[in-house]
């Protein structure tokens, strides 16, 4: 969130607008209901490999990832604060405002939509697979954690700048929803 704002403030030599810069502003309805059925799209195949594949759920409980680190912390209160923190803050809504309300905005509109919101899915999915690959050399497990953030990074952003008037809440609800199902699933496996 902090590279969006020095760039912001250094381009602007202002704080004002900066919100409505990263899209955090109302969005519409339909673009927040949209938002919803892309996190079933994307984390039900996931979440059924974790159930379905031994050597899946073993990666996602491996202490060195997130997920893991929260299993280990065992059901309370303490766990269920952290999930929510973690899933709702720490990470949905900063990646929101760097990848689609920073990153997707400015790569959409030195190229154009399509292009752009390629691109910043791409990125979003290499990070992705870069944060798993100190845990696992599983290939399929890398190339399936490459590909579903991928795609609903290039959904969020569709839904964000297509359907929601350019607001980032949509992809924020999608991914920060998303986060709550994964995170609590592997605590309470």
């Amino acid at each position: 969130t902090s590279i969006p704002f020095l760039v912001y403030v250094i381009k602007k030599k202002t704080t004002k607008g900066f919100l409505d810069y990263v899209g955090l502003k109302k969005s519409t309805r339909k673009a927040n209901t949209l938002a919803l059925l892309v996190v079933v799209l994307i984390v039900a195949p996931l979440l059924i490999l974790v159930f379905t594949n031994e050597e899946f759920r073993a990666i996602m409980t491996n202490p060195e990832s997130v997920t893991g680190k929260i299993k280990q912390m065992g059901i309370g209160v303490e766990a269920i604060l952290t999930i929510l923190i973690v899933a709702l803050i720490k990470t949905s809504l900063s990646e929101e405002i760097f990848f689609r309300g920073f990153l997707a905005k400015r790569l959409i509109a030195v190229t154009n939509f399509q292009i752009g919101n390629i691109l910043q899915a791409v990125v979003f999915g290499i990070i992705h697979t870069l944060l798993f690959m100190s845990i696992t050399e599983n290939i399929l497990f890398l190339i399936v954690i490459f590909v579903f953030p991928t795609i609903g990074a290039y959904f969020k952003t569709y839904i964000n700048e297509k359907l929601g008037n350019g607001s980032i809440l949509p992809g924020w609800i999608a991914h920060g929803t998303a986060n709550l199902v994964s995170y609590s699933t592997i605590l309470f496996l």
